[in-house]
């Protein structure tokens, strides 16, 4: 399927994540993990905040459980945590940042094959996208499921990406750019032999670097020139 004649450009596979690179709700979202924790469990607004940042790109779940131990509180009732979050967080409005609907139809345009790989629930990672207006530009959009390493971000979407676009590892390894503004994202993108690419928001770039970024990039609308020298 990548094959090319010699003079035909080589088109890559870019996986993006959503919230944070995409779409611009971190903010509303981490205050939302913040408000349920405190009025839920008592924690520290700076607590939840440090390790949700920390954490950024897997589960909702996930984060929370972490929050707990850091804070010396029993791993319980994450389920009931998540629920309120999902909840408090469907009226976040999903707003693509400035340059992305530029920047995709650019790729596109370009032979770029593209897909979606979230931490949040795959109903709300639709509706997201298509809230924002750009779930046209992807092959595959794809979200977690809580408990079900097959559909999450990092291997199990991984998988998925290759069977539908009918590539081997290999391939995607060869060809895959994964885009990301979390840690989990660059760690899951290395681990998987795909280049990373840490989309900078509110400073985190030493921590991008830190996480295993290839290259950094401020705005999108830089990766054209990323892929042409990649």
């Amino acid at each position: 399927m990548m094959s090319k004649d010699d003079n035909e450009q080589q088109g890559r596979i870019l996986v993006f994540d959503l919230d944070g690179t995409l779409i611009d709700t971190m903010g509303p979202l981490l205050q939302i993990a913040c408000d349920v924790l405190a009025e839920q469990r008592g924690i520290n607004p700076n607590l939840t905040r440090e390790v949700c940042l920390s954490f950024m790109g897997v589960s909702v779940g996930t984060q929370f459980r972490e929050v707990l131990l850091q804070a010396g509180r029993a791993p319980d009732r994450v389920e009931d945590l998540t629920k309120v979050y999902y909840q408090r967080s469907e009226v976040v409005v999903a707003k693509a940042f400035p340059e992305v609907v530029e920047v995709l139809t650019d790729l596109r345009s370009a032979g770029h094959l593209m897909a979606v790989s979230s931490g949040g629930k795959p109903a709300l990672v639709s509706r997201r996208t298509a809230e924002a207006g750009i779930d046209g530009f992807f092959r595959l959009i794809l979200g977690s499921e809580e408990g079900n390493p097959d559909k999450a971000k990092g291997p199990g979407h991984f998988r998925l990406i290759s069977e539908t676009l009918g590539l081997t590892a290999a391939q995607l390894r060869s060809e895959g750019v994964f885009i990301g503004d979390g840690v989990y994202d660059m760690q899951v993108a290395r681990e998987a032999g795909m280049v990373a690419v840490g989309r900078v928001t509110d400073g985190n770039d030493e921590t991008l670097r830190l996480a295993g970024a290839h290259y950094l990039v401020h705005d999108l609308r830089e990766m054209h020139a990323l892929l042409a020298a990649l």
